[in-house]
C-alpha cells in the first residue's frame, strides 16, 4: 500500500480552512512576522531531528553486552512491588489494643 500524500495535504487543509472559518480568522489577513518563523524552524528541525533518531534507534537491539560493567545500576536487583508501595502508615503493622470490661 502506497502512502498518498496528496490525500493528506488536502485533509489538513479541509481542517485549518474549517478552524479558521470557525474563529472567523482570514488566512491572507495575518503575516508571522521573523522571530516566529525563526521559533517554527527551529521547532520543525527539533521535531525532525528526533524523528530521524528515532527512526534509527528503531532498528537497534540492546543486549546484555551493550551494557557497561562498572555501572552499578546494571546490577540493581527490582525489589517486589509490595516492598514498594509500603507506606509508614500501614495498617499491617498497626496493633489494637481491647478493652476487657469488668465484671
Amino acid at each position: 500500500m502506497e502512502f498518498d500524500s496528496k490525500n493528506q495535504q488536502q485533509l489538513m487543509e479541509l481542517v485549518v480552512d474549517k478552524v479558521f472559518k470557525k474563529h472567523k480568522v482570514s488566512p491572507d489577513a495575518n503575516q508571522l512576522e521573523p522571530e516566529e518563523k525563526e521559533k517554527i524552524k527551529n521547532i520543525v528541525s527539533n521535531i525532525q531531528s528526533e524523528v530521524e533518531r528515532f527512526l534509527e534507534n528503531q532498528e537497534k537491539k540492546v543486549t546484555e553486552q551493550d551494557f557497561d560493567s562498572n555501572n552499578p545500576q546494571a546490577h540493581v536487583k527490582p525489589q517486589p512491588l509490595a516492598r514498594q508501595f509500603k507506606a509508614n502508615n500501614d495498617v499491617n503493622t498497626v496493633k489494637t489494643f481491647m478493652n476487657q470490661s469488668k465484671k
